[in-house]
């Protein structure tokens, strides 16, 4: 191989795998995680001081981006106590959307 081909296969390879666009793209979804686990509890909050009443779907959508952050940290670094938690995340998850569709059946007209 000459110069310009090794050149253009080490350019191909860094377009494909840009370590800038993966940690902007990493932050970017932490960020977004963490907005919408933040409105999720403003609404819970205020459902609550509002109408006296506990809706857990909120907590499933604040549950639901824990568990997911916690398998995926765990699995890429081989810990088996973030995966361990993140299994914990998921056990509420589910418990939480379940007490949520409960209460929908319970109290509809």
């Amino acid at each position: 191989m000459n110069k310009e081909e090794i050149l253009a296969k080490s350019q191909q390879e860094y377009k494909e795998n840009d370590p800038y666009v993966e940690e902007v793209n990493h932050k970017a979804r932490s960020y977004s995680l963490i907005s919408a686990m933040i409105v999720a509890f403003i609404l819970f909050t205020a459902n609550i001081l509002i109408t006296g009443e506990t809706n857990y779907g909120y907590w499933a959508i604040i549950t639901a981006g824990g568990f997911i952050t916690y398998i995926m940290n765990g699995r890429s670094r081989k810990n088996k106590m973030l995966t361990a938690i993140g299994i914990l995340w998921l056990i509420m998850t589910v418990f939480f959307t379940a007490v949520a569709i409960m209460y929908m059946f319970k109290n509809r007209a």
